[in-house]
């Protein structure tokens, strides 16, 4: 009779025990099932493209370099995706090399767009980097999730400063057309005056490689404070060397700028001679042939 009540007590217990595990294995089962339901759902929005369209522009696409172009662009169509990020990149349209890369992240501020909802984004392109150059047409690129928008600019040709805007506040500035200039050749002479060295009229020097004038005259500057003249390269430039140019106003500021004209060489004097004695040789020979009248 004991033995069978103990049985019984044991085999209660055992009954017990397993209906107590059985009820933790399905309290794990539902807890696991709803993890893996919350880790589903925070998958869900990064395991499929964005259903949305993306637009940009800028308020320039010409541009001199050191200028700042600034962009904005919107996102349009379903709500963008919670923690990504708008990719930036600028590369050189003719070769495709990037020059510049950022990351931008943005507060989306959610606006009424038509019929459709937008998400705004700005962001500026400073052409002073040193890798952008001109007369070249870069490519900004504007990535979102799998969707992307483009627009061109170009960096122009900077002006080459005038001569006043390079003429300090005082003095003269003086040009010439050429560094090197052969007999026969035209030497233009210009330059630029400041208002301090402006004067009705202005002398200039030309001086040979000795110091020896070989050249005075006088010029009357426009009333931009310019002036250009020219001369040509005769037998007065006689030596091989250096010469220069003075600029001389009212003889309180003056400017000098230099410049080569080589010697007339042993090759030309060979050429010079050959071509003589060609002519002397033929005119000999015909006056043979043609008959005196």
């Amino acid at each position: 009779m004991e033995l069978k009540l103990s049985n019984h007590i044991y085999n209660r217990r055992k009954t017990n025990k397993s209906i107590l595990e059985r009820k933790e294995i399905r309290s794990l089962k539902k807890i696991l099932s709803i993890t893996l339901i919350l880790m589903a759902a925070s998958l869900i929005p990064s395991s499929f493209p964005w259903d949305g369209l993306m637009a940009m522009d800028a308020d320039k696409r010409n541009v001199e370099r050191g200028q700042i172009i600034t962009y904005e662009g919107y996102l349009y169509g379903e709500r963008p995706i919670d923690g990504e990020i708008i990719s930036i990149s600028v590369s050189e349209k003719e070769t495709n090399k990037i020059i510049l890369t950022s990351n931008t992240n943005h507060e989306y501020i959610s606006v009424e767009y038509f019929e459709n909802i937008a998400w705004y984004f700005t962001f500026q392109v400073e052409t002073s980097y040193k890798e952008f150059a001109d007369g070249k047409t870069y490519v900004v690129e504007a990535k979102y999730d799998d969707k992307s928008t483009k627009l061109d600019f170009f960096i122009q040709h900077r002006p080459e400063p005038t001569c006043l805007e390079i003429l300090s506040g005082e003095g003269v500035m003086v040009f010439t057309d050429r560094e090197k200039y052969d007999r026969g050749d035209i030497i233009i002479v210009s330059g630029c005056l400041s208002e301090k060295a402006f004067t009705k009229g202005i002398n200039i020097t030309v001086y040979d490689p000795k110091g020896n004038k070989i050249g005075v005259s006088t010029m009357v500057p426009n009333s931009d404070r310019t002036f250009s003249g020219e001369f040509i390269i005769d037998e007065k430039f006689g030596l091989d060397g250096t010469y220069s140019v003075e600029v001389d106003a009212g003889g309180l500021y003056s400017s000098t700028k230099s410049f080569a004209v080589p010697e007339f060489g042993a090759i030309a004097i060979v050429v010079m001679l050959v071509a003589v004695t060609a002519v002397v040789l033929m005119s000999s020979k015909y006056t043979k042939i043609i008959p005196k009248l």
